[in-house]
């Protein structure tokens, strides 16, 4: 109901009481009482503002520290699946070549294996659903472990064809498979936990904001000294939102886009890319030797590694194309209206050999290289987790096929086909 005159004029009418009412409270009261009311009254905000920001910090510290946890817990699960990986490699080579130097990097990756399966259920000691999903992976582990070993007592007992057999059967690789598949939902649960509470915290300090303001505007009258605390503590808190709201899709290390920055891109790009029928290529990236890297040199030289590695990456991509990092050792590169797929596999290359030239001492020449998969849309997927997915797996295939090399993927048999060296 819209109001009319008369309204207009009883709602003037209260605002004339209430302001002829506190004229008369000042000039009825004594000077010394209203300077004693307006420090009380600003001692009382002071105190309630210095609560409320120390609140605030303790939410942002222990955001910070879920992020850490989270970080250090992909760190173990990345150093887990190599382990497993390098148990596997051992097998191979044992089997294939009969050569017992292969035992060496099996034994070495079961028993690393295990060790950190011991350290990532330290890390969630509590019952939840990301310590039932690794309980599950590691009994796919487990199994993947009997298998290698059977195999390899198969292998010395003289029973090579056996062993052999057992390898073709595919459940091994079946089990490898689901560890994979375990460990990516692992790192994707706990990853978007942290990302949920650093958009809520930043959006819990963006409010926080607007009311700082108001109540600086307000007292800014009584007190300079009172404006200036909540001027810095606002200052303080912008700051924090705006970094927060930076790591949400931004690498702290290389300065890429992170894996919400991706899929941020990925969800704008997609749809005009089917709308306008283009093809968008996606090149899912993985360093080959990056762990001989942090073993013998340490994670500082790692962390140089990786930014070098985005640096040189970042020479060789066009201006409209998109590079992320993931995490670890991965990267993914995002190709938009592309002319043909060749162009992918030409610009791929073009990466590998980014990575021939000597890096920083003692870090030499040959000792990085990188495996790539290829997808593209729409072909090969219409959603960011169908395309990275269908990335990572023509990846794995160049793996494989021995690294340092490029596949494409292959919608049938699990994988990838086309794995194409790099020219010499």
């Amino acid at each position: 109901m819209d109001p009319g005159p008369p309204q207009e004029k009883e709602e003037r009418r209260k605002t004339g009481f209430w302001q002829e009412r506190f004229k008369r409270i000042i000039s009825e009261t004594e000077p010394e009482r209203i300077v004693l009311a307006a420090i009380v009254l600003v001692g009382a905000l002071l105190v309630f503002a210095a609560v409320h920001s120390y609140n605030s910090t303790r939410i942002v510290r222990k955001t910070l520290t879920q992020a850490q946890h989270f970080e250090q817990s992909a760190n173990f699960l990345s150093l887990y699946l190599l382990a497993m990986d390098d148990a596997e490699t051992g097998q191979r080579g044992y089997l294939l070549t009969e050569n017992p130097v292969y035992l060496g990097p099996y034994f070495t990756g079961v028993t690393r294996s295990r060790a950190f399966e011991k350290t990532l259920l330290a890390f969630f000691p509590a019952p939840s659903a990301t310590r039932d999903d690794l309980l599950m992976v590691f009994r796919s582990a487990a199994g993947k472990r009997a298998e290698l070993a059977r195999t390899i007592a198969l292998a010395e007992a003289g029973n090579r064809t056996g062993a052999l057999a057992i390898v073709r059967n595919g459940r091994g690789k079946n089990l490898m498979d689901q560890v994979r598949s375990g460990i990516r939902k692992v790192r994707d649960r706990e990853g978007g936990k942290v990302f949920r509470e650093r958009s809520l915290l930043a959006e819990r300090l963006r409010h926080e904001e607007r009311n700082l303001i108001l109540t600086g505007a307000a007292l800014f009258s009584l007190a300079w000294l009172l404006w200036k605390f909540f001027a810095l503590s606002m200052d303080r808190k912008r700051k924090v939102r705006e970094s927060l709201e930076r790591e949400t899709a931004q690498d702290r290390l290389t300065g890429l886009a992170n894996r919400k920055g991706l899929l941020d891109f990925l969800l704008r790009t997609i749809p005009g890319t089917l709308e306008k029928n283009e093809m968008l290529g996606v090149l899912f990236i993985d360093l080959d030797g990056f762990k001989s890297v942090n073993d013998r040199h340490g994670h500082e030289a790692g962390d140089r590694v990786l930014i070098e590695v985005a640096r040189r990456f970042s020479t060789v991509i066009r201006k409209e194309d998109f590079l992320a990092r993931l995490g670890g050792d991965e990267f993914v590169l995002c190709l938009p209206s592309l002319d043909s797929p060749e162009k992918a596999s030409e610009l791929a290359h073009r990466l590998i050999e980014s990575l021939d030239s000597p890096f920083f001492s003692p870090i030499g020449k040959g000792v990085l290289s990188c495996s790539v998969g290829v997808a593209f849309v729409p072909g090969d997927g219409r959603s960011p987790s169908e395309i990275v997915s269908a990335a990572d797996m023509a990846m794995y295939q160049s793996k494989r096929e021995g690294k340092r090399r490029v596949s494409f993927y292959c919608p049938g048999g699990r994988g990838a086909m086309s794995a194409l060296p790099l020219s010499s």
